[in-house]
Order: structure tokens, then sequence, then C-alpha cells
């Protein structure tokens, strides 16, 4: 049985991070947080219920975000290139998790993790930007997907106009995804690369249910080009499924992804 302790986390430390990839040939993300199953997850819930409460109980075990976790990870280097796309707008499926688990009706999602390993051309852009996240045209978005579809869907799906999303990439499987009602935009944005740099970075964005945004919160998710996820837990259902999707736009620009990772933990 894994220890407790090994999965309390430093509460104050920011949410979203960025470390540099000293190789670009072989790119490692950082070692994953969790991968603690149900069996774990349940193994201790029944040693505290010897002792305290079930409240109780709970509420250590969430205090230590002591939780059951889906992942999907996703290694191979793809080149989202803007130009290849109608009008220069180019969006492409990198990564898709398992459905989260359907057996328990009143689960609910804590918190998704996400790290991605990636970079853009490294030439042209606003020289006045360089150095920040302000001015890229790469990036990525988290989306959701929600239905029944015996349709695969492969690792990677280049779609052409980015409006078909569900039609092209699902090959006209029931499932669609979910539009992002808090936001214009129709998914959630997730991460934009720093603006000209050939340099690959592995940037951590958290997701919680708690996602109480203030100002404060948003001008600090902004500075590390990271979106604040706002209404994006809150509205996962058992049965959905979570994708990362890349983004280039404008010609010249690409999006380089070397690698990615998406932890779903729920309780």
């Amino acid at each position: 049985m894994r220890s407790l302790l090994h999965f309390f986390r430093n509460t104050e430390s920011d949410t979203e991070e960025s470390n540099t990839i000293d190789s670009e040939d072989e790119v490692e993300l950082a070692q994953n947080q969790s991968n603690l199953t149900e069996e774990d997850f349940s193994t201790v819930q029944a040693l505290f219920l010897h002792f305290v409460p079930p409240e109780l109980a709970k509420a250590i075990l969430d205090a230590a975000q002591y939780w059951p976790c889906i992942s999907a990870k996703n290694v191979q280097y793809t080149g989202v290139l803007a130009e290849v796309a109608n009008g220069n707008n180019a969006a492409a499926y990198y990564l898709v998790t398992p459905v989260i688990p359907t057996k328990h009706p009143h689960l609910k999602v804590e918190m998704v993790k996400f790290n991605i390993a990636s970079c853009d051309q490294g030439w042209g852009g606003d020289a006045n930007n360089c150095g920040t996240y302000n001015g890229s045209y790469t990036w990525f978005e988290a989306g959701i997907r929600r239905g029944v579809s015996d349709v695969s869907v492969p690792p990677i799906m280049l779609v052409n106009r980015v409006d078909d999303f569900d039609a092209d990439a699902f090959n006209g499987g029931s499932a669609k995804e979910i539009v992002n009602s808090l936001e214009r935009d129709r998914r959630w944005k997730l991460q934009y690369n720093m603006q000209v740099s050939s340099t690959v970075r592995e940037h951590e964005v958290i997701w919680t249910k708690h996602d109480i945004i203030d100002d404060a919160a948003e001008a600090s998710a902004r500075a590390r080009g990271a979106g604040t996820g706002r209404g994006f837990v809150s509205t996962l259902a058992p049965g959905d499924r979570i994708v990362i999707v890349g983004r280039a736009q404008y010609p010249g620009w690409k999006n380089n992804i070397h690698a990615a990772r998406i932890e779903v933990f729920y309780s």
C-alpha cells in the first residue's frame, strides 16, 4: 500500500509552472503525481473508518488530495502548422483520456492536471514580446468530449476547419464536444507557448473544482500564458473524456508538440 504522505502536496505553490527541457530529441515529462487506483483509495479509506467518522475521513483524504486517478499520455512529436489549414488556422487533437468512470453515480472530479512539452517555430513575431507569452499564436485548448461512440479516436488528428471537429475527428460518432458557456471560445484556453522560442518547455497547469477566479488569479495565469479553467472541472461528468487540442494561427506559426499528459483525480 502506498504511503499517504507521498501524496501530500504544497497547497500554497503555484498551479501553473514552466520548466525548460534541455534535450529536444527525447522529451520526458515530469513524474506523475499519482497512479492511485480505486482499490488503493478504498483500502486507506477503510483504515480511516476504524478510527474516525466518515465525514472526518473524507476531509482528511481530501486535504491530502488522496484521490483515485485516471491518466493518458502521448509522447509522439507532431507539428501543427497554421498554413496547412483553411484560413491559416490549424487545430489538432493531440491527446484524449479514457472515460471518467461511470460506476459511481455520485462521482465528482476534484482536479485535472495537464503537463505539456512544446515550443513554437522560434522565429518571426514581435520582438517586443520575446520571452513572454504575449503575441503568441501557438497554444493549447482543453475540451470535454461527451456521449457514446464506438469509434476509436486516433492519438493525433489534424482538422482543416476549426468548426468541423465533431464531424471530422470523431468520424460521425455520437460523441460531441461540450461548448464552454463561460467564455467566447468554444473550448477552454489551456496554455500558450512562449513567443518566438525554439526551446522546448514543459508547462504544468492544474485546475480544480474550486475555481474562484479573481483579478489577481487572472493576472497570474495570464503572465504564465495559462488559462484559468473557469467552470471546466465542475462541467465534467462520469462518461466524459478530456481532450487536448493543439492550435496554430497565421502564416509561419507552428506548434511543435513533443509530449503531453492529463491526470484526472476524482472522488
